[in-house]
C-alpha cells in the first residue's frame, strides 16, 4: 500500500471518528453473529447514563431493543440478506429504568473479514424520555434561544438578527416539506442559535469592510467548530450541536469545518446551510450591498445537487414564489465584500 493510500485511510479514519464523537445521533457497533455491544458513541451513552465501558459487551436486547434473542437473531438475517433494516419506534431501556422510543436503522459492514453491524438510533418524540429531557416545556426552549441571541446582540447586532431571519425561513421551508412538527422546532432552535460561536470571532473580523486575508477567513470560519464547543455538553432532544458544526457543509465535500458530504451531513445541517445562504445574501450588512433575493435564489437553484440538497432547494425557492418575506424588505446591488454565507 503506498503512503498516499495509508495517508488517506487515516484521514477517513479521524473523519469518521469525529463524526462519531460529535453526532447528536446514538451510534451502536455491534457483532453480526452475536448481537453483542461492541462500541456505543457518547451521545447514546449519556442518553442511557451508561458509560461506554458498561454497553461494551452487552447484548442489544439486554438494553431493551428487540427484546426476543430470537426474534434478534432472525432480524440480523433479514438484515444480511437485503442491506439494511429499519423500525420506526423501538424501545431502549436506560440504566435508570426509563423507556425511549427509538428510531433504529442498522446496516451490515465487513471490517476486515468481521461482520459489523452499525445502528443509528434516534429519539422519536418526547414522550418517554428520560427527566434530562423533559425538564423544559416548549416556551423554556425559546427562551434559551432568545437568551443566546440577546448574548450575541450585546456584541454583534447583525448576527442576532441574521439568526432570526435565518431561522424564520428554515421554519417555512420545514413546513413547505411537511416535516413532523417536533422536528419543525427542533430546527427553528437550531436556527436560531447557529453563530453563537462568532462570540470567539473577533468584532473588527466580523465588521471589516473589504475583502478578509487567509488568517482573518480562517479564523470567521472556525465559528462553526466554536458553536459546537458552546453546546455540545448541553442536551436537546434534538441534533442541535450537530446542525451548529455542520451548517457550513457541503454536499460535494467543499465546506468545512470537516468536508463532509452527501449523507454523512444531517438532514438538519443541510436544511439550515440553504436558510442561512439565501439569508446572507439578503440581509441587510452596515459594511455593504447585498447581492439581493434574485441573485440569493439563483445561486442555490445553479448549485442545486452540487453544494445543496435539492430537495429543500425546491421547497426554498417555493415558498419565496409563495410570497414569503424576511421582514417585508428586500434590497438589491451587488456584492464587493466578503461571502457572508461563509
Amino acid at each position: 500500500m503506498t503512503k498516499r493510500n495509508i495517508n488517506n485511510l487515516h484521514e477517513s479514519a479521524q473523519r469518521y471518528l469525529k463524526l462519531f464523537e460529535a453526532s447528536q445521533d446514538g451510534i451502536l457497533a455491534l457483532d453480526f453473529e452475536s448481537g453483542l455491544i461492541e462500541d456505543a458513541n457518547p451521545f447514546l451513552t449519556d442518553l442511557l447514563g451508561f458509560t461506554r465501558e458498561e454497553l461494551i459487551g452487552k447484548e442489544l436486547w439486554e438494553i431493551g431493543m428487540l427484546k426476543d434473542k430470537g426474534a434478534a437473531l432472525a432480524a440480523f438475517k433479514v438484515l444480511k440478506g437485503h442491506g439494511f433494516i429499519r423500525y420506526n419506534n423501538l424501545p431502549l431501556i436506560s440504566k435508570n429504568g426509563y423507556e425511549i422510543p427509538m428510531e433504529f436503522t442498522g446496516k451490515v459492514y465487513d471490517l476486515d473479514h468481521h461482520n459489523i453491524i452499525q445502528c443509528l438510533v434516534r429519539p422519536v418524540g418526547n414522550k418517554g424520555y428520560e427527566p434530562k429531557f423533559n425538564v423544559f416545556e416548549p416556551r423554556d426552549y425559546d427562551d434559551m434561544a432568545n437568551t443566546f441571541s440577546a448574548l450575541i446582540e450585546k456584541r454583534d447586532s447583525f448576527t442576532a438578527g441574521h439568526q432570526v431571519r435565518v431561522a424564520r425561513l428554515a421554519v417555512a421551508i420545514a413546513q413547505e416539506l411537511k416535516l413532523d412538527p417536533h422536528m419543525v422546532e427542533g430546527i427553528r432552535f437550531a436556527a436560531k442559535i447557529h453563530d453563537i460561536g462568532k462570540i470567539a470571532v473577533p468584532i473588527e473580523i466580523l465588521t471589516k469592510p473589504g475583502t478578509l486575508n487567509s488568517y482573518e477567513m480562517a479564523m470567521l470560519r472556525h465559528h462553526a467548530q466554536a458553536g459546537f464547543d458552546v453546546v455540545k455538553n448541553m442536551r436537546f432532544p434534538w441534533p442541535i450541536a450537530a446542525t451548529i458544526l455542520q451548517h457550513h457543509e457541503r454536499l460535494n465535500g467543499s465546506g468545512y469545518p470537516n468536508q463532509i458530504k452527501d449523507g454523512e451531513i444531517i438532514f438538519e445541517a443541510r436544511l439550515l446551510a440553504v436558510a442561512d445562504t439565501v439569508e446572507a445574501m439578503t440581509g441587510r450588512r452596515p459594511y455593504r450591498v447585498t447581492p439581493g433575493l434574485e441573485t440569493a435564489l439563483a445561486l442555490i437553484k445553479q448549485e442545486s445537487g452540487t453544494l445543496f440538497d435539492s430537495t429543500i432547494v425546491n421547497a426554498c425557492l417555493k415558498v419565496f414564489k409563495d410570497g414569503f418575506l424576511f421582514d417585508g424588505v428586500t434590497e438589491s446591488g451587488s456584492d464587493s465584500h466578503k461571502s457572508d454565507h461563509l
